[in-house]
């Protein structure tokens, strides 16, 4: 019957079909590696979590749990496919044998012994887990051997090491923390996220500079709000010496902040990031409101210089983290990333004043050109103004804890002012030659005494190095404090303490960096509205749940800051080592105790 098969292919159109299960992407992945360079080969040891290596069959029994007594092969195969293939080494510029497996091993989430070097060598060569071990094949972390033969090439501390990974196709967002070994027993330890590309992972100086002024000149270009300051600078400048007045001004000014932030002598509270940006706002309103009011341009080098060091705050943020990357050449990459700012900023003047002294001559008045730029570039910055000054809103600056090492701050920043009014006043001669006018000194110091008091009378916080435990006292009683009153207000409704302490804790936690615990409050928490608190609430609620699982409170503050929670490692408490959880109860190794 000719009916029959239309009738049939609708049928198979409105009947549901059979849904493949696809294996889920881990929302966030971390990849620990050490690299130990030992003469003929190149010793890598990996760690990473058996669910990130999807598409392979691991051997189970009962409700999922993984058969160890079975997996051996399957985890090589994993190993081999997902860390092996996505991994390559060369010494310089000659690539070295690819990466052979040489012993894989499967490890509890509590597992300690990739905390060193020499431990999980051990672990993972005579320390397989028994095979009676019941374990969800999702909690499972899977160390991974590899060797990689150096082909004749001596392989030492001095030897131009390049890393070339490609996980980032393990989760939606891999981390990688890389740690080079070397013989003399230093350690250096490089973080990235995705794919890097090549990493020298001990860079030569002529390398590190070389990656730095790229660094500094993509900064530059991909910074519209230091391009528009820059625009605004030149707008009403049609003279040579005056431009190179401002500009000299400009360059000296960010330079110092830059080199100053770098070495670790600015503000490091969570508020002044943002409050840098609301300023590098507000400096080209004010810019572009002068150029339709009138611009003094002899005068205009004591605004690019007092503007300049908020500029160069800016400029830092975009370079702590790539400081990593510059080894043991500190100075030498500063230095290089200045060069790159200054390059890029060349290429934007050699560009842009000969096209508007051309558009000024040809197509619309100077003075009507001058003011119709300008308001469309204040418009443009004064919504980043009002939405950078939300931002910033959302942060509670903590008053200054008066004591010694504030004294020692306040010293050290009314240095930091002296030195800017001393180049400043060495300035205002050259600009005066230049510019042939008289500047006048007093709006010079008291532009650069507004702008130094912003540092000077920042919150004492620690410019030391973060710790590499939990165990260190790495948040404060009063973050803590402070994360108990949003946990019981936001998150208390759907969630418990008992789900954050405890084995709980230590089971998907130990061993792990802080930034993952931070990740995870910050982007499932609450749950009914997750992501819904600010940043420094998701800091003080990770304070509170450290505190809550007997981790020492400190006397530095805990950061939303990357690079700082990944250097950080969530430890045990020692057992000898209490610490007070509430008024009556302590925590002695994950259980309540009550003090009698």
């Amino acid at each position: 019957m000719p009916f029959l098969f239309p009738l049939f292919a609708l049928l198979l159109l409105l009947v549901p079909g059979h849904r493949a299960q696809a294996h889920e992407i881990p929302a966030s992945v971390v990849v620990r590696t050490y690299v130990k360079p030992d003469g003929a080969r190149v010793r890598v040891l990996v760690r990473v979590p058996l669910e990130s290596m999807r598409d392979v069959s691991f051997p189970t029994r009962g409700a999922g749990l993984l058969d160890v007594a079975r997996a051996q092969p399957t985890l090589r195969d994993a190993a081999q496919l997902w860390i092996a293939d996505g991994l390559r080494l060369r010494v310089g510029d000659r690539a070295l044998a690819a990466p052979q497996v040489v012993a894989v091993r499967a490890a509890l989430p509590s597992d300690r012994a990739f905390d060193t070097y020499d431990s999980a060598l051990r672990a993972v060569q005579t320390s397989p887990l028994p095979a009676s071990t019941d374990i969800p094949v999702g909690q499972v972390l899977l160390d991974v051997l590899l060797e990689v033969p150096s082909g004749g090439l001596p392989v030492g501390d001095d030897a131009d090491l390049v890393l070339e990974p490609t996980w980032a196709h393990l989760g939606v967002r891999t981390t990688t923390v890389v740690t080079l070994m070397l013989s003399s027993g230093a350690e250096r330890v490089i973080t990235f996220d995705g794919n890097p590309g090549a990493v020298r992972l001990d860079p030569r100086w002529w390398h590190a500079a070389w990656r730095f002024v790229l660094t500094g000149m993509a900064h530059m270009f991909s910074g519209i709000d230091h391009l528009l300051f820059v625009l605004c600078l030149v707008l009403p400048i049609r003279a040579m010496r005056p431009l190179v007045g401002v500009i000299t001004a400009f360059t000296i000014a960010h330079s110092i902040t830059l080199v100053a932030s770098a070495l670790g002598y600015a503000p490091t509270a969570l508020w002044f990031p943002p409050l840098v940006e609301v300023l590098i706002a507000g400096s080209i309103v004010y810019l572009a409101l002068e150029n339709i009011v009138g611009a003094r341009v002899p005068q205009r080098w004591v605004i690019a210089f007092a503007f300049g060091l908020v500029h160069g705050f800016g400029f830092s943020t975009a370079l702590r983290e790539q400081l990593q990357f510059a080894g043991s050449h500190l100075l030498t990459s500063l230095a290089a990333f200045n060069v790159g700012v200054e390059l890029a900023q060349l290429a934007v003047l050699a560009v842009s004043v000969p096209v508007l002294r051309l558009v000024f001559a040809r197509a619309v008045p100077e003075r009507i050109g001058v003011i119709i730029a300008s308001a469309f570039i204040t418009h443009e910055a004064w919504h980043w103004l009002l939405e950078r000054a939300a931002t910033l809103r959302t942060y509670r600056f903590a008053p200054p804890v008066l004591d010694a090492l504030f004294l020692a701050d306040v010293l050290r920043g009314a240095m930091g002012v002296l030195i800017v009014i001393g180049v400043a006043w060495g300035l205002s001669g050259v600009m005066r030659r230049l510019s042939g006018a008289c500047v006048a000194s007093k709006a010079a110091a008291t532009g650069l005494l507004l702008v130094g008091a912003a540092a000077l009378f920042a919150p004492r916080t620690s410019t030391a190095q973060a710790p590499k435990s939990t165990t260190q006292g790495v948040y404060t009683l009063g973050q803590a404090a402070k994360g108990k009153n949003v946990f019981n207000g936001a998150c208390l409704g759907c969630h418990t303490t008992a789900t954050h302490m405890g084995a709980a804790f230590e089971l998907k936690w130990f061993g792990r960096p802080l930034w993952d615990l931070y990740g995870y409050l910050s982007n499932l928490m609450p749950k009914s509205a997750p992501g819904t608190l600010t940043e420094e609430e998701y800091v003080w609620v990770t304070a509170y749940i450290l505190k809550l699982n007997g981790m020492p409170a400190g006397k530095v503050e805990l950061t939303a800051e990357p690079s700082w929670l990944k250097a950080v490692r969530i430890d045990a408490v020692p057992s000898n080592a209490p610490s007070p959880l509430e008024d009556r109860w302590e925590v002695r190794r994950f259980r309540l105790v009550p003090q009698l």
